[in-house]
């Protein structure tokens, strides 16, 4: 079967920095199963594995604009400091997991001002370009259920017991 919008695809994966430094694997974080066509894998990887099957392998890089987007400058700004916990100590290079109004999103602190510090809501990928090797494991047909389920908004339940 050919990997198509509605298919579920179990892969092994590394992706590394343009450097061929390993920031994520398989080996490491286990197959991973993506539910195609609904937003939820990079767009240059979900368009490189469109139409393969089982057994076939894709070796690419990953521009930003087809990766983790390109650094937004507006993303970049000062926050008030009391908006952390008092008992966190601060530090450059820290990542907070957040929700606003754009949903769930990864802050990074770029540097302390004082009562202020600049945050970085641009993605810790965004601007980057990724080298990508996957093997398509296994690819099938999703159920009604499991399209619900990939498609909704996560929020809404505790994943302790989802398996994606």
């Amino acid at each position: 079967m050919k990997v198509i919008d509605k298919s579920i695809v179990t892969l092994e994966y590394v992706m590394m920095d343009h450097l061929g430094e390993v920031l994520e694997s398989s080996k490491v974080d286990g197959e991973y199963d993506y539910l195609h066509g609904i937003g939820e894998m990079l767009p240059g990887v979900e368009k490189a594995l469109s139409g393969l099957e089982k057994g076939n392998s894709i070796d690419i890089v990953v521009p930003p604009e087809d990766g983790f987007g390109i650094k937004n400058d507006e993303f970049i700004f000062e926050v008030d400091k009391d908006i952390f916990s008092e008992d966190s100590t601060l530090e450059s290079g820290m990542e907070f997991d957040v929700e606003d109004e754009d949903g769930a999103n990864i802050i990074t602190i770029v540097e302390l001002r004082g009562d202020k510090v600049l945050v970085d809501k641009n993605h810790p990928l965004a601007g980057e370009t990724l080298k990508v090797k996957a093997k398509i494991l296994d690819v099938r047909m999703a159920e009604d259920w499991e399209i619900k389920h990939w498609d909704h908004n996560h929020e809404d339940h505790d994943h302790e017991n989802c398996d994606h």
